[in-house]
């Protein structure tokens, strides 16, 4: 079975709303069981479900917001987009830009992510 565009843009969204929410688990479940998760790149890859669930469990409460700027990408069943990350702070609201590269396989899982914040590219 080959994974299609629907379904590769469908698991972005999925991401991008979950993780939102600030719900780990919800965000987690997107993911197989072997996934690799590079959060930001050139960080330690976290492997399996288990690792991603807690590295995205310290971040639940901090009340960032995810809103997708333009189309996702995708070429085969890899999808790339960028969002806005709204980061309430003591001073206000602290945005930036990410750029997130999605693998999702043949059962429409995240089997790979790896995340390129720019905090001084302001959207």
């Amino acid at each position: 079975m080959s994974t299609s565009r629907d379904t590769v843009v469908a698991v972005c969204d999925a991401y991008i709303a979950a993780m939102t929410v600030g719900d780990p688990e919800r965000t987690a479940s997107l993911f197989s069981t072997t996934a690799t998760h590079e959060e930001p790149i050139d960080t330690p890859v976290r492997k399996g479900r288990d690792e991603i669930f807690a590295f995205l469990d310290q971040y639940k409460d901090l009340g960032f917001r995810l809103t997708r700027l333009g189309p996702v990408t995708v070429v085969g069943n890899r999808g790339a987009f960028q969002v806005r990350v709204d980061i309430p702070t003591p001073d206000g609201t602290r945005s930036m830009t990410a750029t997130d590269l999605v693998t999702v396989d043949d059962e429409g899982l995240i089997s790979g992510i790896v995340v390129l914040p720019d905090a001084e590219a302001t959207p």
